[in-house]
């Protein structure tokens, strides 16, 4: 194992330990020790490892620290050569460390790197978010969603809640945000109206389609979410493609939906609604006039609103 550490000094926990722990990991990986932004430099980096021969990638950040060094490893990494991925949570919301994080931080994580028999591993595929008619970089990311998710996480990246929001907290003010204005007269109407979002995909119950506003959609590539929400009743693992939910616009029976769904629960009713549709794809075509949110990072919709969303390749993530 030839590991390379990348590490993110903006990250909330890594503000809090300082440059203590990012001296100690210099002091072990060398030249192999990389402090990223998740900047412009990140591709450029991961080609300097991989002619290097680095085979193991320690990312020491949070979610959006992840999909950038998924992205970047992905452009520069042949499909059939890819390094082993170890998570540090380390950010201000680490939904995917939650799901296959390392499982240590500080210099007991970077002990147990050099016992690599003592490893266990998980594999997982990020979605690969693009724009076919747009000259854009395709990303990878772990959790993402348009519609209502978009405009919760709007809120929730306000400099008065992410003031208060540590680790996946953040994550919670976004689904409590989005539940509150149901409440809130003056706001229901404009978002139980949605926003304009049509997609197709192919499933295991045969090519599904819907072309109408919707409330939520949200999809995956993890196989759980912190403290036992899981929005998704969808069969099957990660390797049978990713998961998403979709609630159409002023959907039926709300409030128990949302309570049954954050407790991690499907009961049959809401399996067989028309209004609530959670699938597995390997691939969809969406187009739609909100923003898409993937691991924190808001994409714009471009021009022609067409997006397509794909099942990313299969990454080894390392876990004690």
């Amino acid at each position: 194992m030839k590991p390379a550490f990348i590490h993110n000094p903006n990250s909330r926990k890594n503000r809090i330990d300082g440059e203590q722990f990012l001296s100690k990991a210099k002091n072990i990986f060398g030249d192999f020790c990389i402090r990223s932004h998740h900047d412009e430099h990140l591709v450029r980096d991961m080609r300097a490892l991989y002619e290097q021969g680095v085979t193991t990638i320690v990312i020491n950040g949070g979610d959006g620290t992840v999909s950038g060094c998924l992205t970047a490893i992905e452009s520069v990494y042949p499909k059939e050569n890819l390094p082993n991925i170890a998570v540090i949570p380390s950010g201000n919301t680490n939904l995917i460390a939650g799901d296959v994080g390392f499982g240590k931080r500080g210099t007991e994580a970077l002990d147990r790197l050099f016992k690599p028999q003592s490893l266990a591993y998980k594999r997982r595929s990020p979605l690969r978010l693009s724009w076919p008619g747009d000259d854009r970089t395709p990303v990878l990311g772990m959790f993402g969603g348009c519609t209502g998710y978009a405009r919760a996480v709007r809120i929730a990246h306000s400099p008065t809640v992410l003031k208060f929001a540590p680790h996946d907290l953040a994550v919670f003010l976004t689904i409590l945000s989005s539940v509150a204005s149901l409440f809130i007269k003056k706001s229901r109407q404009k978002w139980l109206n949605g926003n304009k979002l049509s997609w197709s995909a192919q499933t295991s119950e045969g090519l599904l389609t819907h072309d109408d506003a919707s409330f939520l959609f949200l999809a995956t590539g993890l196989e759980k979410i912190s403290h036992g929400i899981w929005p998704f009743w969808s069969p099957g693992g990660n390797a049978k493609g990713f998961h998403f939910l979709n609630v159409s616009c002023f959907p039926a029976n709300l409030p128990s939906a949302i309570c049954n769904l954050l407790r991690g629960k499907a009961p049959q009713w809401l399996r067989q609604h028309p209004d609530y549709i959670s699938q597995m794809t390997t691939s969809m075509s969406i187009e739609t006039d909100s923003d898409f949110v993937l691991d924190g990072e808001v994409f714009h919709p471009p021009s022609d609103s067409k997006l397509l969303l794909e099942q990313g390749p299969s990454f080894r993530f390392l876990h004690v």
